[in-house]
């Protein structure tokens, strides 16, 4: 197996849709109007579809059940170029998935499935980041366990990647020391979670964990990040035609590693990254909001 610019590790999951009149009661036969499957994918799928589709040679590292939901994360992937030989498959587990049951005032409930990388073990991971010794960059979040996470980081670093974590959703127990991680993606609900203003949050953060690199993503209102003692924020790229926010954290993050491997500063690589967000938003389903290379840079003329 030859070495990549980025190995991505985390869940893959698909989400459906469907419209109710009302919330039901157990018991309760009910029927629902437009039920689809979204092209919606977990932040491992749409973060490697959005590497993939960038012209980054990714990998992606996950569990998924012998179903027809990992077969779609499978072809998302495989389609936009990334390498999925190490997407394991089982029949211990079904791919997660989750019904949003959207009521008559757009109220919903969501039912969210476990998540098939519960299966997935240190010894998988680090047999293919083995496998793939060598790779620049490494990513990783929490939509599979904390743990296991945060142990493949600490490998993929001894092995002599970048490594960067996303720590959503936020974790269970204290992460402890992550001197072993060279970017630290939050976003805007775990910084306001943790503190109100931006620059001394990150302040803090980067005190408490020892990451040398912390990006916060802001929704709308952009993004905030400190290296080393360098601080500075990127304003969000105003769009009139929002359609779907959905995946547009996942799209910031994956566009910004894109242009850390294309060798951009990281400055310059999260004003690209906000950009790359203003027109994921404008497509809806997260997997179709990540375009290629070049319709990015059209649109990122648009702009003026």
């Amino acid at each position: 197996m030859s070495k990549k610019d980025v190995i991505v590790l985390n869940s893959h999951g698909v989400g459906q849709y469907a419209y109710a009149d009302h919330m039901p009661v157990w018991g309760e036969t009910l029927c629902v109007t437009k039920w689809h499957v979204a092209e919606d994918g977990g932040k491992g799928s749409n973060v490697s579809v959005a590497l993939g589709r960038l012209g980054i040679d990714t990998a992606y590292i996950g569990k998924v059940g012998n179903d027809p939901w990992g077969d779609l994360g499978e072809k998302w992937m495989q389609d936009a170029g990334v390498d999925t030989t190490y997407l394991y498959r089982t029949d211990e587990v079904s791919t997660g998935t989750g019904l949003i049951l959207i009521g008559p005032d757009g109220q919903n409930t969501v039912i969210d499935g476990d998540s098939s990388s519960v299966k997935l073990t240190l010894d998988e991971v680090k047999a293919a980041l083995d496998a793939m010794k060598g790779t620049r960059m490494f990513v990783t979040g929490f939509e599979v366990p904390e743990q296991l996470s945060l142990d493949a980081a600490r490998y993929a670093k001894e092995l002599g990647m970048v490594t960067l974590v996303n720590p959503s959703p936020l974790p269970e127990k204290p992460m402890g020391r992550l001197d072993y991680v060279d970017y630290l993606f939050i976003n805007e609900v775990e910084g306001r979670y943790i503190l109100d203003l931006p620059q001394d949050m990150l302040n803090k953060v980067q005190e408490k964990y020892g990451v040398p690199n912390i990006i916060m993503t802001m929704g709308g209102d952009g993004s905030a990040v400190l290296r080393g003692d360098e601080y500075w924020t990127v304003e969000s790229v105003k769009v009139e035609n929002v359609v779907n926010t959905a995946g547009a954290g996942d799209g910031y993050m994956a566009a910004t590693v894109a242009q850390l491997i294309l060798g951009k500063d990281l400055k310059e690589a999260t004003h690209w990254a906000s950009k790359y967000a203003a027109l994921s938003v404008t497509i809806d389903g997260t997997i179709p909001a990540y375009r290629p290379m070049g319709e990015v840079e059209e649109f990122i003329k648009s702009l003026g």
